[in-house]
């Protein structure tokens, strides 16, 4: 990993001094993945609003890893669902930066835009994650280590292109990403777990994409299709190799207008899962169609439909749920929305590792079903610059995942953990508040609660779904070419299965950086600042405190 690291740093004088400069904008649209943190119930900073489902010229959609995610502070941890935000602004050609900090921590992003005109866009970016620290166990046990190396990295590299005809655009993007890291938890002698302390993941995929470009047209449609591998290096039990998820996603919308004010829609899907080498899982397909009708005024959105599931091969046939947004501005300054949704949720490998790397490898995770997410909220914009937003919610769910530790037979932990599938119904609510003055200050803060309850009456907490989190983040640009920021975040109530409760997390981070020139700057960050002591899982600590400094180039 070290030599791999110091060829990177020796490519950049060639990395930057092969590309030319170039004045342009990129755009780039996030469908997020899955993640299990329970935040959607009040992380919300405008009012939703119901919109009318168009299709514009160059909107090629991206996965959670087609584009880089930006340098945050808690990037440090190293969490696979710290990637795939929205990538910062960028007019210039290309990028590249690079950041090395304590605990051998490595981030660097590179990226270029080939093509660019009205007819075509090409992009090609790369993407480097590592680390290789040793860090202390909360734990103490007579006879066993205090301490491991943390071993991970990660590199995504992706292309994507799009072309525009006179009505149609036509998108296709692939990727490679690979996954190198040891499951560092502590471990028992003795215990029948991975074959080996360090594990590898391939995956790669390919998706193609045509939307109509019209937005006048009688009949507006966006098809996709796509295909994602993830593969496991070694299997659970010693000696066993590793599994791969192959799985085809079939997409499609269609929209007709009615008139200026509403439109009839249907959106479907068709998901393919198999597995090989994995005699114990079998393939299955879903698929959902999403018929609804929407209305709208210039004070009130409404839109009405159902959500129907089809399973092959995968548990109950048929499956039914609401999707129903109503939002309503009261007054300019009071605003008004609930929502009735749901329906199945496919929890692939793929989409579960957006969240943790360190499941059972050779084990299939339950799929999800949520008969109602009721949700309603207000919104009130009284005073200038300042918002405030309180939502509440209601949600059923069938084998919703909760992750607990993985148990050998004598009790014993294996190092790693499991999604299990629960029957369960949560009630939810939160609070938002957010500030603005000017490009000067910028401040935001919420925290969320969120209880579930087993259908037996258990209470179920894991440490994946805190009972309490949240977060404050301020922002301080005194200067054109200066930006400070400082945050504080926490999850209160975590669990881990029988081994009963984790620390809580209260983390503090500071960064700021300084634009020498427009297309050079320096920044510096430090996570962690109070060098609190938690879990990430059960025998699994986070770093203690820790720093990074880096360069930014644009080109």
């Amino acid at each position: 990993m070290k030599r791999f690291s110091f060829f990177t740093i020796l490519t950049i004088p060639f990395v930057l001094s092969a590309q030319q400069a170039d004045s342009l904008r990129r755009e780039v649209t996030i469908e997020k993945d899955f993640t299990p943190i329970v935040r959607d119930a009040s992380k919300i900073n405008t009012l939703p609003e119901v919109e009318e489902p168009t299709v514009t010229r160059q909107s090629i959609q991206f996965s959670d890893w087609t584009v880089p995610a930006p340098l945050e502070a808690g990037v440090v941890q190293l969490q696979p669902g710290g990637f795939g935000d929205p990538a910062r602004e960028n007019r210039q050609r290309g990028y590249f930066d690079f950041g090395l900090g304590n605990y051998w921590n490595l981030a660097g992003n590179a990226g270029y835009r080939i093509l660019q005109n009205e007819k075509d866009r090409l992009n090609v970016w790369w993407q480097h994650r590592s680390t290789c620290g040793a860090v202390d166990y909360n734990q103490k046990w007579p006879g066993y280590e205090d301490s491991r190396t943390m071993r991970q990295l990660e590199e995504r590299v992706v292309a994507d292109y799009r072309h525009s005809f006179e009505n149609l655009d036509l998108g296709i993007r692939g990727g490679y990403r690979y996954d190198s890291f040891n499951y560092y938890g502590l471990r028992f002698p003795g215990v029948e777990g991975i074959a080996s302390p360090g594990q590898e993941i391939n995956r790669f995929f390919l998706k193609s994409r045509i939307a109509s470009n019209n937005p006048g047209a009688q009949l507006r449609y966006d098809v996709s299709l796509a295909y994602y591998r993830y593969g496991y290096q070694r299997g659970y039990l010693q000696g066993s190799k590793g599994a791969a998820e192959n799985v085809i996603e079939a997409d499609f919308a269609l929209v007709a207008p009615i008139d200026r004010r509403s439109d009839i829609a249907i959106d479907g899907a068709f998901d393919y899962v198999g597995y090989s080498r994995l005699p114990s899982a079998s393939g299955y397909g879903v698929l959902s169609l999403n018929p609804r009708y929407s209305w709208r005024s210039d004070r009130v959105s409404l839109s009405a439909g159902v959500k129907a599931d089809i399973s092959f091969n995968n548990g109950t046939i048929f499956r039914f749920a609401p999707d129903v947004r109503f939002d309503w501005t009261i007054i300019p300054n009071l605003q008004f929305y609930t929502h009735l949704t749901g329906g199945k949720q496919l929890n692939t490998w793929h989409r579960v590792s957006a969240y943790t790397l360190y499941f059972n490898p050779s084990a299939v995770v339950d799929n999800s079903y949520v008969p109602l997410d009721a949700r309603l909220g207000f919104r009130v914009n009284a005073l200038r610059g300042f918002s405030i937003g309180l939502s509440g919610g209601y949600e059923i769910g069938k084998k919703v995942l909760f992750l607990i530790p993985e148990q050998a037979e004598n009790g014993q932990l294996t190092g790693i953990s499991r999604f299990w599938g629960i029957d369960a119904y949560a009630w939810k609510a939160g609070l938002d508040l957010s500030y603005r003055y000017g490009t000067l200050w910028e401040a935001s803060a919420r925290v969320d609660y969120c209880r579930w309850t087993a259908t037996d009456g258990r209470q179920v907490v894991s440490y994946d779904r805190p009972q309490w989190q949240g977060a404050v983040d301020v922002r301080y640009n005194p200067l054109q070419k200066l930006s400070l920021e400082a945050g504080y975040e926490f999850a209160a109530v975590r669990k881990y299965g029988v081994l009963g409760s984790l620390p809580d997390k209260h983390l503090v981070h500071v960064k700021a950086s300084y634009a020498f020139t427009p297309w050079f700057s320096l920044y510096g960050l430090t996570d962690n600042l109070l060098n609190r002591k938690y879990d990430i899982a059960y025998g699994m600590p986070a770093q203690g405190i820790s720093f990074m400094f880096g360069v930014d180039f644009k080109f």
